[in-house]
């Protein structure tokens, strides 16, 4: 049976101290054969996009992880047209060691400056995202146009690795909080209470000019928290998916120009509402690996 969906990558955007980036040439056998992009590698079930960023790191290209970010989300298509590929692509500034490799894993490889690759043969959903995500001088990032379809698609990953992290906690730690007092019965109530403020207050951006992002509040959340009655799995469960459902909702009747609007920021200046929603995903990840930690930590513990 044909896939359902797109197949996830990861992508490593190695960037040097001079502003080049590593760019690398498929081998031979792959779905991109002969054309050029950042370093790519399969999501598998058993992963995160960020196992799998680091793992290739070490296999592929030979070199420590060190420090690095999500940027951005791309659809690419395979050579022939009928595969699609939803790529989280990450921002590398650190790693130890030279990158190098075996011609298994790319044909070949170089250092270009991503607002200016040239004539390189790139992947062409590549060169566009290149050509509009960094200034050809300074390779510093500029306004982007958000597609509806990425932006959901990017959510439900993230949406399901949170689910499968709390899935995989064992039912009697579900409830139980960690040394910092919070428990992944507290992390499904809090992603769902930050995705509905995000969403809402992009709303009330988004009803006038002029209009100033307010950050969440993450003390005054968790005061609130504590005060309500507690919550069952099923209730949260429940509303996790009202939650998410609104949010779909509210992207599919959005307009590339909605998505491409400003909202001053506090603290991080002029931000589109594209990356807002972008940040929910962010935000459901970190929540995701929060879980793991708690499941690592609750194993690890000695037993009384």
């Amino acid at each position: 049976m044909p896939p359902t969906g797109p197949r996830l990558l990861s992508a490593s955007i190695m960037v040097r101290e001079d502003g080049l980036v590593l760019l690398v040439q498929h081998p031979p056998g792959s779905p991109f054969a002969g054309k050029w992009s950042m370093p790519l590698t399969g999501v598998p079930d058993h992963e995160t996009a960020e196992d799998a960023l680091e793992r290739m790191l070490r296999e592929a290209l030979h070199v420590e992880p060190g420090a690095y970010d999500f940027l951005d989300t791309i659809y690419v298509n395979a050579l022939n047209g009928g595969e699609r590929f939803l790529v989280n692509a990450f921002t590398c500034i650190e790693w130890g060691g030279e990158p190098r490799f075996g011609t298994e894993a790319y044909a070949d490889a170089v250092w270009l400056s991503p607002g200016a690759p040239g004539s390189l043969d790139l992947l062409p959903e590549v060169r566009e995202w290149l050509r509009t995500a960094f200034e050809e001088e300074t390779g510093s990032l500029v306004p982007r146009e958000y597609d509806r379809e990425i932006l959901l698609a990017d959510l439900a990953s993230a949406r399901g690795d949170l689910v499968a992290a709390f899935d995989a906690a064992p039912m009697a730690l579900r409830p139980r909080a960690d040394g910092s007092g919070w428990s992944p019965l507290d992390v499904l109530a809090h992603v769902s209470d930050v995705e509905a403020y995000y969403r809402n207050e992009i709303r009330r951006c988004m009803a006038g000019t002029g209009q100033k992002w307010r950050p969440f509040n993450e003390a005054q959340w968790e005061d609130a928290h504590r005060l309500r009655p507690a919550e069952d799995e099923r209730t949260l469960r429940e509303r996790l998916s009202q939650v998410s459902g609104e949010t779909r909702a509210f992207i599919a009747a959005a307009s590339p120009e909605l998505l491409a609007m400003y909202i001053d920021h506090p603290e991080r200046g002029v931000v589109q509402v594209g990356d807002r929603i972008e940040k929910i995903a962010g935000h459901h990840r970190n929540h995701a690996n929060q879980i793991r930690e708690m499941v690592a930590a609750a194993s690890a513990a000695p037993r009384a």
